[in-house]
């Protein structure tokens, strides 16, 4: 214990973990990063659940931020490391005044809907979440999203007879070069390159069916406290880039944990609540785009804190389409 203090880290519940000899070993984001790169390899090694395996360290950089950290992969799908800390969340107002361009096009925007300059902040105050501190676990997080509403399936998993009208669809497809994605009830056809990829519909009947069956082997989905955190950085604008609509957005970018978000206010990524169901983040199928014009209300449900107070209006089955996750295991 000594030794820590001598390095200056606090003593929390996040500060340590137990190593079989005895030594502490940090896992919150201040002493992690202050570890040389072989401590960080060996300490994620020595913690990696069951069927993980390490792959490399790696520094991610975006928006003024920064993090070397670990990669690892389960069965074939990245994860990164995101170590534990203690944040603020929340939005409560500027933590310091929008730039001009971006003050003005906020203010344009509401004022198109009848909302006057001086009211904007505290409209937007309304749909976000509040302020808050919250304590956010060390954790290994899927780098990239799956969708909740369709499962990838190879053509040999399929049983010829259940599925001969797929089939049927396929051979047509595939000889058919108008158009890269076929909707049917119950299955989806998309074109990449010369190879065509199959989607069965998910007919999960709500939350808990879904996550049964899907969250198992110990992994979870993030709450809504660790999604803002994943996504946001631990950043104190309302978007992860700042204040307004600018050229640094690009979504198809990983952000300082590393980790891919969607940036699409038409899809949503699950979050779980504390009473154990749930709650997608990051868009709302544009319903607060349709109360609003331009591009400002278009991006709006991907401030870091949106949260869509419209959500219980929709049954699960009538997001399924829309909806993705990312799996988490806490360590």
């Amino acid at each position: 214990m000594d030794d820590v203090y001598k390095l200056g880290f606090p003593e929390s519940r996040l500060a340590f973990i137990m190593r079989g000899d005895n030594q502490m070993v940090t896992l919150n984001h201040m002493a992690w990063s202050r570890l040389s790169g072989p401590e960080k390899q060996q300490m994620l090694q020595e913690r990696l659940p069951k069927g993980f395996s390490f792959c490399r360290l790696e520094r991610f950089e975006r928006y003024g931020q920064s993090l070397e950290t670990g990669v690892c992969a389960y069965e074939g799908v990245e994860f990164v490391f995101v170590p534990g800390n203690e944040v603020t969340l929340g939005w409560d107002g500027w933590s310091g005044e929008p730039d001009s361009t971006a003050s003005r096009v906020m203010e344009e925007s509401f004022a198109l809907i009848g909302v006057a300059s001086k009211k904007v902040e505290e409209r937007l105050r309304g749909i976000m979440t509040p302020l808050r501190n919250a304590v956010i676990q060390p954790m290994l997080v899927e780098r990239n999203t799956q969708s909740v509403g369709w499962t990838e399936v190879a053509a040999r998993e399929l049983d010829a007879e259940k599925h001969a009208e797929l089939f049927e669809r396929l051979d047509t497809f595939k000889n058919n070069s108008n158009g890269n994605r076929e909707y049917y009830p119950s299955y989806r056809l998309d074109r990449d390159g010369e190879q065509i990829r199959i989607y069965l519909f998910n007919e999960s009947e709500d939350f808990e069916e879904w996550a049964d069956y899907t969250l198992n082997r110990g992994f979870d989905i993030p709450t809504e406290d660790e999604w803002e955190y994943l996504y946001g950085t631990g950043c104190r604008t309302l978007f992860p880039w700042g204040d307004g609509m600018n050229d640094s957005m690009h979504f198809e970018l990983p952000n300082a944990f590393g980790l891919y978000f969607l940036g699409d206010p038409y899809q949503k990524e699950l979050t779980r609540t504390g009473d154990g169901g749930s709650i997608g983040k990051g868009g709302d199928g544009t319903v607060i785009h349709s109360g609003g014009p331009g591009e400002f209300f278009s991006y709006l449900t991907t401030a870091v804190y949106y949260h869509d107070h419209h959500e219980d209006e929709q049954e699960w089955m009538d997001w399924l389409d829309q909806l993705h996750y990312r799996r988490i295991v806490r360590l």
